[in-house]
């Protein structure tokens, strides 16, 4: 009798439970404004960020949202620029580095008021350099990012995020590159880094829609 009513209590609180989970789909877009630690003279450079998402609903206080992303990152640097390697015809200029990453995200986020759409976001992502300007950064990029948002009860919310990579982005780029005829380098005699990390480092605006259905 005792195991036949232990067994009925489970079986009750797994239903109960299993019922309050939803599954529900997702778009983001929005606006990074991106730069990279430790990297003279840089600036920070606008860009877009979107994903398509599952968003999982365990309870009024969680939800578990796995994300496919697509983020423009890098920076906006100041450059010493030779035409022809002709000191005499050199001037400054402005140039962004482009770096372009696919990946995927994991988001935890955190309901403090039941049915209130305020909540906090934290996660890891792990995304995948496609392109960047034939710079020679690395491959990959492990970052974590938390931040702040809002979700009306129509499913439209908004989101603020702060994104830090954890990873060097240089693999072989020593702060110059060619941009059509011309050739660029950092300022201070080239002087493009000192011993610290370059990490990419993305404060997020973002608009999302979670479906219902």
């Amino acid at each position: 009798m005792k195991k036949s009513l232990l067994l009925f209590a489970f079986v009750t609180v797994s239903l109960t439970a299993f019922s309050q989970i939803k599954v529900r789909p997702g778009v983001r877009l929005g606006l990074n404004a991106a730069t990279i630690s430790n990297m003279d003279n840089a600036e920070r450079k606008l860009g877009i960020n979107a994903a398509t998402y599952v968003n999982i609903h365990f309870s009024n206080f969680y939800e578990l949202q796995v994300e496919g992303t697509y983020n423009n990152q890098g920076s906006t640097q100041t450059y010493q620029v030779y035409n022809g390697f002709d000191p005499s015809l050199g001037h400054t200029r402005e140039v962004d580095l482009n770096l372009h990453y696919v990946g995927v995200g994991i988001v935890n986020k955190f309901f403090i008021i039941p049915d209130v759409g305020l909540h906090f976001i934290l996660g890891p992502s792990l995304e995948v350099n496609v392109d960047d300007d034939g710079a020679d950064i690395t491959p990959i990029d492990f970052s974590l990012f938390g931040g702040i948002g809002y979700e009306f009860p129509f499913g439209l919310g908004l989101e603020a995020r702060y994104k830090q990579g954890l990873i060097d982005v240089r693999e072989n780029y020593d702060g110059s590159y060619y941009i059509g005829n011309d050739y660029y380098y950092a300022e201070n005699d080239g002087d493009y880094y000192d011993g610290n990390n370059l990490l990419n480092g993305v404060i997020q605006f973002g608009v999302y829609y979670k479906f219902n259905f």
